[in-house]
């Protein structure tokens, strides 16, 4: 299900010319399921680490590609990942709500997607990055999935959730390695604040490098320029911190 990006636009915002954006379509197999993933990198200054980063539940599509070269920038290679299988791209709410409920309500696949994925950056070869310098992040339904990667062990350095829902069904489990920094809006209905303790509860018996930080005028949605919802919306100056934010953070913990 291959799309024409408009790389103009993507390089706007990773702040290169469009001649240095190199945009390629990587597909990776799970039990006879083809996914299809986006790279991107600076081809005049090839990078050295990594960012794997999910999408919203919209998945894979023009503006998941530009707000996560706004977010994450030009520093790292950026493999924006498809868990939802190269034929399943919502086109609508309701669509996108369904396919994130059933993967949400089976944390098991979802993380046997993620790792699929990590393997599928891992393995890239048009870009020199060792297989310890890759982070992972995640926006909304994609923060959630980056999470649940952390959880299960990964070997990543770090790992950001921007957004996303915060709560696990078994935390006691969780098995982190890196470091981790969630960013999350004060505002957002669908994480309440006893999820949220449930969290700082969770990262502090792991006894790992996290952080968490709250945003006190942004609710869900705060990096989407579309979002425009009670409680679902997009808060520009919100986006703009959050992006300082994580690039210190993998500037970093990459380093």
């Amino acid at each position: 299900m291959s799309t024409s990006w408009n790389t103009a636009a993507i390089a706007e915002k990773l702040g290169i010319p469009t001649a240095d954006l190199a945009i390629e379509t990587i597909i990776h197999e799970v039990d006879g399921v083809e996914y299809e993933n986006v790279l991107l990198f600076n081809k005049a200054q090839p990078p050295v680490t990594g960012v794997l980063s999910v999408p919203n539940y919209f998945g894979i599509r023009q503006q998941a590609l530009e707000i996560a070269a706004t977010t994450v920038g030009a520093q790292h290679a950026i493999f924006v990942a498809d868990v939802f299988g190269r034929a399943v791209r919502p086109t609508n709410p309701d669509e996108a709500v369904a396919v994130i409920t059933a993967l949400k309500s089976n944390r098991a696949e979802l993380r046997r997607r993620m790792h699929a994925a990590l393997a599928a950056f891992a393995q890239q070869q048009k870009i020199a990055i060792a297989a310890d310098k890759i982070g992972v992040c995640g926006f909304c339904f994609g923060g959630t999935a980056a999470l649940e990667l952390a959880r299960d062990g990964a070997q990543v350095r770090g790992t950001v959730s921007l957004h996303g829902a915060l709560d696990t069904p078994a935390p006691a489990s969780s098995q982190v390695k890196g470091a981790v920094l969630v960013l999350h809006g004060v505002q957002d209905p669908s994480v309440p604040r006893e999820k949220v303790d449930a969290f700082i509860d969770e990262m502090s018996a792991l006894k790992i490098d996290w952080q968490l930080v709250n945003y006190g005028q942004a609710g869900h949605s705060f990096t989407d320029p579309d979002a425009n919802n009670p409680g679902f919306y997009y808060h520009r100056q919100t986006a703009q911190r959050a992006a300082v934010a994580l690039q210190a953070f993998f500037g970093e913990v990459l380093a």
